[in-house]
């Protein structure tokens, strides 16, 4: 057997306890519950025989079987919904999105179930030293040399250079955000630092869209020949568009060069164009290409992992950080023999839509500044509108049919009750909705409101701690199929011409590039 599977078997070479996570993840019966919960059913409408006689029917929190907030074990409903004031709610909130180790008199239950999520999640500080590597950089390999400013590396943009941006600021606004240029600023650094270990001239950028990495990696002093791949033709236009603007303003490739195209984004289309670039193929004097895909969405990172390691060329390295995870097949979970064989054999698929739509949450980041505390409170209140008109469409359910029936889609940010609900008619009318669907006064009035967004805002919390286990758990198993595609290699080959596959944390999570894990072949 080969090197690689032994070490993968040993519970000390993962950072977090492996079978437990899966254990957890994806069988604990209560996270579960959590996972087959939804939002929308938070709130139904009352009904005058439930002792309120005479009165009109209400929206009020769903206490009972099937609702939302009955998903909590009653110990942790009764601890919330003795919290009532109003600053005592916000200090819990985000006490509740770092983890829940300073609340005060919480159930022992819920702070176990918090430490289960922290812990078997794994740690995303941004560095530059991985979290885990196969093999370790202990193990006679030689380390990578330090990136040092200055040198033939990547380095910030000159004044001149930066003068110019601001001159074509408007040309370069799609998609060039803060967030992404620091994403491109790192990526290019540690693409700097594979560059400084071997020789590398060409890439092959995976889903690179308007192709604000796939021009950094070209441009100087990086100088890479770049085949930038997308499956869309608008995305290859607007690419190329912005090309000719750079041109005119010289900062286009010098030395490396960028070439765009329309691909099939699958494994096989991925094997495809990695196989034929560089043209000629790899040679001593032209070595394999670097495979890039960043943020690539769905079943993209997997797919892409798959050609590289389906291709094989000898010493080609990679970076994937992977994205909308959500998005992903469920079927393409577990990737790898290893995590494949730590689940039940009793043919189910062990990760399923719902916990895929768990993985983009990130409570730890909720609070990481003023801004992003704004968009969690504008997400919230939408999840309670949301919630709020599904009560009404539940009332109306005689005339209207089920909701589930209903899909509103995206509504845009709305400042008030009245807006949203306006919109989501407007949405699903056909001629009758507007006519049966009540206006449903929500019970306790203006205070009873408030309860209400507190306790759903605490469910939505609490269920989306799950999102950083599941996260971990989809990385690792693609880490492990890394490792096994690339074991071979560990037995016959000299240790210097040995390749390393390793997890790295690449991104400031308070920028809000969240999705930070990358997987590294160098």
């Amino acid at each position: 057997m080969s090197p690689a599977r032994p070490r993968l078997q040993s519970p000390s070479f993962w950072p977090v306890e492996v079978q437990e996570l899966v254990r957890f993840a994806l069988y604990d019966s209560l996270a579960q519950d959590f996972v087959a919960s939804s939002c929308n059913r938070f709130f139904e409408p009352s009904h005058c025989n439930d002792g309120d006689s005479g009165a009109p029917p209400r929206t009020r929190v769903r206490r009972g079987q099937g609702g939302s907030w009955a998903v909590l074990p009653a110990e942790w409903q009764r601890y919330f919904e003795a919290i009532t004031d109003a600053n005592e709610r916000e200090e819990t909130l985000v006490e509740l999105s770092r983890g829940g180790q300073a609340l005060t008199g919480a159930p022992a239950s819920l702070l176990d179930y918090l430490g289960h999520c922290r812990t078997l999640a794994l740690d995303r500080t941004c560095s530059d030293d991985p979290i885990l590597s196969f093999p370790s950089r202990q193990e006679g390999l030689p380390r990578p040399r330090p990136f040092v400013q200055g040198e033939k590396s990547y380095r910030e943009r000159t004044a001149v250079e930066a003068e110019a941006k601001i001159n074509i600021k408007n040309a370069l606004k799609a998609g060039k955000s803060p967030k992404k240029e620091h994403e491109v600023d790192r990526f290019g650094t540690l693409v700097a630092g594979i560059k400084a270990e071997g020789p590398l001239t060409h890439c092959v950028d995976v889903g690179s869209g308007r192709a604000h990495l796939s021009r950094a990696l070209a441009c100087s002093p990086l100088d890479l020949h770049v085949l930038a791949i997308d499956w869309s033709a608008s995305q290859k236009s607007g690419a190329e568009r912005l090309d000719t603007i750079l041109t005119d303003a010289r900062l286009a490739p010098t030395i490396g060069s960028l070439t765009h195209e329309v691909c099939s984004l699958d494994a096989s289309g991925v094997a495809s164009t990695l196989g034929r670039w560089p043209p000629g193929g790899p040679t001593q004097a032209t070595p394999p290409s670097l495979l890039v895909a960043l943020h690539a969405c769905g079943d993209l990172t997997p797919d892409a992992i798959k050609a590289f390691i389906s291709v094989a060329q000898p010493g080609a390295k990679a970076v994937f950080v992977g994205c909308c995870y959500n998005l992903q097949t469920p079927s393409l979970f577990p990737l790898s023999t290893f995590f494949r064989e730590l689940l039940p054999t009793n043919g189910e698929e062990p990760m399923n839509r719902s916990h895929l739509r768990l993985t983009p949450q990130a409570p730890p980041t909720w609070h990481l500044s003023p801004a992003s505390t704004a968009a969690w409170r504008a997400s919230t209140l939408k999840l309670a509108y949301r919630a709020r008109f599904e009560a009404e469409l539940v009332a109306a359910s005689p005339q209207i049919g089920p909701p589930e029936t209903h899909r509103i889609g995206r509504v845009a940010e709305c400042k008030s009750w009245e807006t949203y609900r306006e919109r989501a008619v407007r949405k699903l009318d056909d001629g009758t909705l507007g006519t049966v669907l009540p206006e449903l006064e929500v019970e306790g009035g203006v205070e009873g409101w408030e309860t209400a967004l507190f306790l759903l805002r605490v469910f939505w919390t609490v269920r989306s701690w799950l999102g950083p286990p599941l996260e971990s758990l989809c990385v690792l198993d693609r880490f492990a199929l890394l490792c096994e595609g690339l074991e071979g290699e560990w037995d016959g080959e000299a240790k210097s011409t040995r390749r390393r596959v390793e997890l790295v944390n690449l991104f400031e999570q308070a920028t809000g590039s969240l999705r930070n894990l990358a997987l590294v072949v160098r």
